[in-house]
């Protein structure tokens, strides 16, 4: 019983590591990485548990749980790793060339700077 607090810390050090990359939205590559790490220490205490499971006296239900609990993980695993592999495709067009006016470049200088209340789209009308 002296490997199941150290694997169980683990498992539970990894799972974390995998909901913190999730509330920053890690990208998929890392995202494969930690819950491919997740996994198998998440397996590794599983095969403890349940070949320990007799000499303990963990309820036969216990494994069972953890074994459905880890066809979630190997499924979330096997979608994302999936997402990381496949290339991410281009945004698409933009609205500029959807309709066929012409872009205007980002370091193009504009004829004037700064705004105010009174402009309209012909300009400022206190200024005629």
């Amino acid at each position: 019983m002296q490997q199941f607090a150290p694997m169980r810390d683990e498992v539970q050090h990894r799972a974390k590591l995998v909901q913190e990359a999730s509330k920053r939205h890690a990208t998929p590559q890392e995202a494969c990485k930690l819950i491919g790490e997740f996994s198998q220490a998440e397996q590794r205490f599983i095969s403890f548990i349940s070949t320990k499971q007799t000499a303990c006296g963990i309820p036969a239900e216990i494994p069972k749980q953890m074994k459905t609990a880890h066809g979630r993980t190997e499924q979330m695993l096997k979608q994302v790793c999936h997402l990381a592999s496949t290339p991410q495709a281009s945004a698409g067009p933009s609205l500029s060339d959807v309709i066929g006016s012409p872009s205007v470049p980002e370091d193009a200088p504009s004829k004037r700077k700064g705004g105010s209340t009174f402009d309209t789209i012909s300009g400022n009308v206190l200024s005629r």
